[in-house]
């Protein structure tokens, strides 16, 4: 176990949000937009916007709805409110708990949440937003521990670019187990590739990974659980070889 190390050799986590854009019809705007079927998908730096007319190449100006999914990275824990301002419905999730819902038709309308205690790192944020006539707005903000109401800053927004963990370097016919809390995924290697599936919901995972030989020997484990993003490009080398980012 100890002639190797797991190195990440491509980062899955990006800066700014995902964005995908929607078109409905009818009285009342769809309820659930993650299993509708995007015209459009993008990458938002925050969510800071108004719109006189279309919110992006190909999206009609009316009859419209985004989600944005990623992840808010928190410095300093502590307890945090989350406003938005709307035109018209808006929905909020901060690791899965809806903290507003302001699902109506309204003129631009400032939402403010009951008070989050969050930890440092990474938590998971999707939000849900939607417009039938002209005018549109939609402002994500928050109210930190310490200091002033704003628009949720740029530089703590992220997004993965996937929902494949690829493993390389492991020998065919050696596995890679990832360990979360008691449960495990697995895979085989193929032509030197294994690939985990880690759905939004999981991430960012926290994990111990082993390789195992066809006979269920383990050939590395990693020391402590690391944090993997659904993306991330994690190689097994041995050590000596010339390398960073090591799980070692």
């Amino acid at each position: 176990m100890g002639t190797y190390a797991l190195i990440k050799i491509k980062d899955g986590l990006l800066n700014g949000l995902k964005t995908y854009y929607y078109e409905w019809s009818g009285k009342k705007p769809p309820e659930e937009l993650i299993n509708l079927e995007p015209v459009r998908e993008d990458v938002s730096p925050w969510i800071n916007y108004i719109w006189w007319s279309s919110p992006a190449p190909g999206v009609p100006n009316e009859f419209y709805a985004i989600t944005w999914l990623g992840f808010i990275k928190i410095d300093e824990p502590g307890t945090y409110r989350f406003y938005v301002t709307t035109d018209d419905g808006s929905r909020l999730w901060i690791d899965d708990t809806l903290v507003i819902d302001a699902w109506k038709d309204q003129p631009p309308t400032t939402y403010i949440s009951n008070p989050v205690k969050l930890s440092s790192g990474y938590h998971r944020l999707k939000y849900y937003f939607y417009n039938r006539y002209g005018l549109a707005e939609a402002v994500l903000g928050w109210i930190p521990p310490r200091g002033e109401a704003g628009v949720v800053p740029k530089n703590i927004l992220y997004h993965s670019i996937g929902d494949i963990i690829f493993f390389t370097g492991i020998p065919d016919d050696h596995f890679v187990e990832v360990l979360v809390d008691g449960a495990r995924k697995t895979c085989k290697a193929i032509g030197g590739i294994c690939e985990i599936r880690v759905a939004f919901e999981e991430q960012p995972l926290e994990a111990l990974v082993k390789i195992l030989d066809k006979h269920g020997n383990t050939v590395y484990r990693t020391p402590d659980k690391i944090t993997i993003w659904g993306g991330d490009e994690l190689k097994l080398v041995a050590i000596g070889e010339n390398n960073k980012n090591k799980y070692r």
